[in-house]
This record gives structure tokens, sequence and C-alpha cells, in this order.
């Protein structure tokens, strides 16, 4: 098992198919479609990655990187959405271990975004 990681998204779809994607390229793949189910699995385990998508129905996956800091912890953050503004990545400008993928996403590069922030 490579890592083990963390999929936030409220689209049932999108949570399936990164689960899929990524257990079969050896991760341990955890899924929450909420903010606060998020907290909730985040407090049961750790994750080396966390793939949050940007509009959340009870928060934004900014919350999330302010939660990881919060909490002091070495979980890298993959933030995603269909576009991005200023204002997304400036939230998150303080944070090192942060990438953005923009949706939709195909498996490849879901997959090579992954292994890539993974990476010491």
């Amino acid at each position: 098992m490579k890592a083990t990681i963390l999929i936030i998204d409220d689209e049932e779809s999108i949570r399936f198919s990164f689960q899929r994607f990524l257990a079969a390229d050896g991760h341990h793949v955890v899924t929450a479609g909420s903010y606060l189910e998020a907290l909730s699995r985040m407090d049961e385990m750790q994750f080396a990655l966390i793939i949050a998508d940007i509009v959340l129905d009870d928060g934004w996956g900014t919350d999330i990187l302010q939660e990881v800091m919060r909490r002091n912890l070495k979980t890298r953050v993959i933030i995603m959405s269909a576009f991005f503004t200023l204002e997304t990545v400036m939230a998150s400008f303080h944070m090192q271990d942060v990438a953005y993928l923009t949706k939709p996403l195909r498996q490849e590069n879901l997959i090579s975004s992954v292994n890539e922030i993974l990476q010491p």
C-alpha cells in the first residue's frame, strides 16, 4: 500500500471513481461526502494526502486546509475545482504541500498528480 488518502467530494460518483482509480494504484482510500464527515474521518486516522473539492455542501476545501494547519498535520492536500479564482489560490498560499487540479479529471492525470505530490 502506497499511501492513505482521504477523498472529500459531495458527488458520490467522483468519490467512487477516485477511490477505485487510486486503490487500483495501491493506495488505501477513505471517502467523505461533506466537510463534517471529513473532520470525523480525520479524527479517526491520519492521511498522507487529502483530495478535497473546493465547494462542499457544508464548507469549503480551503476549510480543510485550515484544519490541516490547525492540527499541525504533515498531510499534503490537493484542491479540486472546475475553475480556480485568485481568492481560492490566495486562501491556501501559506500551505506548502498544496496542489490544484481542474475538473474533470482523467484517471491518468489523477494518479500522476497524486504520486507527484506524495514524493518526499
